[in-house]
């Protein structure tokens, strides 16, 4: 009785599965840069039409203006005065305020910038006050001299040009 061995090469695989997962992990790529540069594109557009915004601002009466958010800060101050608990609620409003004022004074969107944005314009005395007025409006238990801050804040408005 004669018996032949054939064994099968262990190393023998499929390549159609190979193909596959090669194609779909090219495509998967392919699909990432695209999303990237889509991305970038969209980017560069958006910074453009920061510039055509500040292109149309216009200058305001800034004494009227310093007026108006004057008298804003007047209000924060007096309602901080009725209730010296307000510590938080009152930077919030002052960082509010004088944010929106220097928007509307340069047309510069600083109400939606962060401390390092404003850092990077050239409004270095903003950037300063926003500074001071984080730890107590962020810090878990707020706490500054709300009225050192409001005069500051006072003279920002008073003198700016």
């Amino acid at each position: 009785m004669e018996t032949s061995v054939h064994l099968q090469n262990m190393l023998r695989y499929d390549l159609l599965p190979i193909i596959m997962i090669a194609g779909i992990l090219a495509v998967i790529t392919i699909v990432i840069i695209v999303m990237l540069l889509l991305r970038i594109r969209k980017n560069r557009k958006s910074s453009k039409k920061n510039t055509v915004k500040e292109l149309l601002w216009t200058k305001p009466d800034i004494t009227k203006l310093k007026q108006e958010y004057l008298a804003r800060l007047y209000e924060i101050e007096s309602r901080f005065d009725a209730d010296r608990t307000r510590i938080r609620p009152s930077y919030e409003q002052m960082s509010v305020l004088v944010r929106d004022f220097a928007f509307k004074a340069t047309g510069i969107e600083v109400d939606k910038y962060t401390l390092y944005e404003i850092r990077q314009t050239h409004l270095q005395k903003l950037a300063d006050l926003v500074e001071e007025y984080y730890e107590p409006e962020f810090d878990k238990i707020s706490s500054g001299d709300v009225k050192a801050s409001i005069e500051k804040t006072r003279r920002l408005i008073a003198e700016w040009n």
